[in-house]
Parts: C-alpha cells; sequence; structure tokens
C-alpha cells in the first residue's frame, strides 16, 4: 500500500507526488513570475473545471470557508435568502447568514443527519445558499439540474467536496467557493471563488449593509476590484503552495481533465461497494440516492456498538483509528468531529489509488474486530 492517508481534509497527494521545486520560495506574489503562477493556476482551473469565460475567478485565503465568507458577506442581503441546512458546513453558512450577517426573511430548508435537503422547497426568487456535496455526512447532489437556468435570485454553492469530482452546470451556479486541499490533494488555506454574470451585477448594483471586512473587501468605493480577479490576491499568499497546486493542476490536465478524475472516483466507489458486500460489519451510512461516490460514510452493523452512547461510539471508534495510525496502516478516516453521528469516514477522491483502498479495507475489518473484542461485542 504506497498511499495510507485517507482523511477527507487535507486529503492525499496524487500518486507519484514528489516536493515541487519551490524555485519561488521567498519571492513576492507581485514579481512577474509570482503573478504568472498565480495566473496559470487560475487558467488551469478554470480549463479543467469548464468555467465559462465570462466568469470571474480569484483566489481566496482560509480556504473554502474564507471564500464562502467571502461571497456571502458582499453578496447577500438584496433579497431574502434560503438555506438548505442538512450538514455541519451548511449549518455553519445559516448561523452566519441568521447570526452574524442578520439577514431579514432568512428560511433555513433543514435535514436531519446523514440526509439532504429538501430542494423543492427552495424559492429560487431569494438567493439560495447549499453545499454541492458535505464531507461531514457522506450526503451529495450528482448534478445541478434541480436548479432553475431562469431563477430571479443568486445561488451561491460551497462546493469544497465536489470541485474536480462533480461535473456542473456551470450556468446554475452564481457564487461558487471550493478548497485546493480537497480533490486535488492541494495544501490546506487557500481556496478559489467563482462569480457568474449575474453574481458580478450584484456587486456592481448591491451595497451591504455590513462592513466588509478588508479580507473579504473585493469592491472598493463602489468598484469591483478586478485585480483580485487578475491573479492579484488581497493578502500575501505562499507561492510554496502555489507552485504544488499548479503540478497537481498539471497532472489532472495531462491525464484527461475532470472526465479522468470522476473516473477515478468511480473507480473507488466501485472497490468499496465491493467490499461491503464480502463483509457484515460496515455499512454504508446514507442511502443510495444522495450518496457520495467521493467520501465512503460507513456505520458498524453491531447492536452493541449501537447501544453506546454517543461519547462511548466515538471513543470505540478513536480506538480503530489509533490501531491502524499505531500499525502504519491507515490514517485520518475518522468522521467530522462535529458530526451527529459517529461513524468511518474514508476519502474516495481522485488522488487515492483503487489498490491501496484493496488494501487498506481488509485492515480496517482486522482491527475492529480487535477493538470489538476488547469491548466484548462476541
Amino acid at each position: 500500500m504506497e498511499n495510507k492517508c485517507f482523511g477527507s481534509g487535507p486529503c492525499a497527494k496524487r500518486k507519484g507526488w514528489g516536493f515541487p521545486s519551490f524555485s519561488l520560495a521567498g519571492r513576492s506574489h507581485r514579481s512577474k513570475e509570482g503573478l504568472a503562477l498565480i495566473r496559470e493556476t487560475v487558467r488551469l482551473q478554470r480549463k479543467i473545471l469548464g468555467i465559462p469565460d465570462d466568469y470571474l475567478v480569484g483566489t481566496c485565503t482560509a480556504s473554502c470557508t474564507g471564500g464562502m465568507e467571502l461571497l456571502m458577506w458582499n453578496l447577500l442581503g438584496a433579497r431574502p435568502v434560503d438555506i438548505l441546512a442538512y450538514c455541519v458546513f451548511s449549518n455553519h453558512w445559516a448561523h452566519d447568514v441568521v447570526k452574524e450577517l442578520k439577514i431579514p426573511n432568512t428560511t433555513l430548508i433543514c435535514e436531519e443527519f446523514p440526509k439532504i435537503a429538501d430542494v423543492t422547497r427552495a424559492n429560487f426568487s431569494h438567493d439560495v445558499v447549499f453545499c454541492l456535496s458535505s464531507t461531514t455526512s457522506g450526503v451529495s447532489f450528482h448534478d445541478t439540474n434541480w436548479i432553475p437556468k431562469d431563477r430571479e435570485g443568486l445561488t451561491v454553492c460551497d462546493a469544497s467536496s465536489g470541485a474536480f469530482i462533480i461535473d456542473v452546470d456551470w450556468k446554475k451556479l452564481d457564487a461558487v467557493a471550493f478548497s485546493w486541499q480537497k480533490a486535488l490533494g492541494g495544501e490546506g488555506g487557500f481556496g478559489t471563488v467563482v462569480l457568474s454574470p449575474r453574481a458580478i451585477d450584484r456587486l456592481k448594483n448591491f451595497r451591504p449593509s455590513q462592513a466588509i471586512p478588508r479580507i473579504f473587501r473585493i469592491v472598493n468605493d463602489g468598484r469591483i476590484n478586478m485585480d483580485f480577479f487578475d491573479g492579484a490576491t488581497i493578502n500575501t499568499p505562499s507561492l510554496m503552495c502555489f507552485q504544488d497546486f499548479y503540478e497537481t493542476l498539471i497532472w489532472a490536465d495531462h491525464a484527461g481533465g475532470l472526465p479522468f478524475l470522476m473516473r477515478r472516483v468511480e473507480d473507488n466507489y466501485k472497490t468499496v461497494c465491493e467490499w461491503l458486500k464480502s463483509q457484515n460489519v460496515f455499512r454504508f451510512l446514507v442511502e443510495k440516492k444522495f450518496r457520495a461516490h467521493h467520501i465512503a460514510c460507513l456505520d458498524i452493523n453491531n447492536e452493541k456498538y449501537w447501544q453506546l452512547s454517543k461519547d462511548q461510539k466515538w471513543q470505540f471508534l478513536h480506538r480503530v483509528r489509533d490501531l491502524a495510525s499505531d500499525r502504519q496502516c491507515g490514517y485520518d478516516f475518522l468522521g467530522h468531529a462535529l458530526a451527529a453521528e459517529p461513524h468511518i469516514r474514508i476519502w474516495c477522491g481522485p488522488t487515492i489509488e483503487s489498490e491501496d483502498l484493496k488494501s487498506f479495507l481488509p485492515y480496517l475489518l482486522e482491527i475492529y474486530n480487535e477493538v470489538a473484542s476488547e469491548y466484548d461485542f462476541g
């Protein structure tokens, strides 16, 4: 097993990854070379993801979280807001819209873990905020067909787990944020924001009532900061992180782009499905209709396990995780700490090799059996 990292963020580096040359370490992002590198990472993202030419693309700090905050602080407030609240991060966005931005006429369309919110309840004359895919629950939209083209409001999309994995219709998305650390295994701390022409018009014609922190400020004196969408970041970035992400983008592009990345995810999903059929301890947490193929969230099929309290379940799973880590057969495969229910979470994105999954999963079962005997599960 070459790669033993199955965490959902930061995600595994691709096979064959090595430290880049870091030739721009210590150089300014404002230098000719630094600016060229930033612009090239934007160009490759646009190419691989099929982002239309009339959409703006910029780089932000603080990963997808920073990107979503930037989008919400600048765009929301012109219309009522509907939020599809069904996972940890969509609940974060709900909190920020209601408690921090205090946008009036906000509607929360909620669903309990591990299900997805009912999109038929969304009013698209309002702005609609949602997560395309949830790393924290293993639930995912598989397309954007449910979004009408003739909507009046904006769609504000946290695409962190879906970018480079799900083939979206960009005409259905107006304001999108995603991180580098997910599908392509980039470094944490950086993200990308994408704005449609409709979102650009909102920026031009709407001024939020709240003050905008500098780190989110892409409109100055009523004018969009177009330099931000031409490689000029708001604050100082690490060009070492840019070089790392650039080389991974080159890998993805040369290998076949988004179709290549999506095929790798499906191969990994098939590997997990076949393994689950071969044993009776682990099972998918999420029903098939909205199950993410790039995040395998697993429950344990054991009555004595179900009788444990939530804290005891986490203790059990931490014991499994720690043994796997100590024996160097798999790392970081626990569910999100804020998830409603304890679970195993295995990242199956395009930087994961199916062969590594095939090696890891039997170890997972072996270690589970050892811990279960400690708990006297029988």
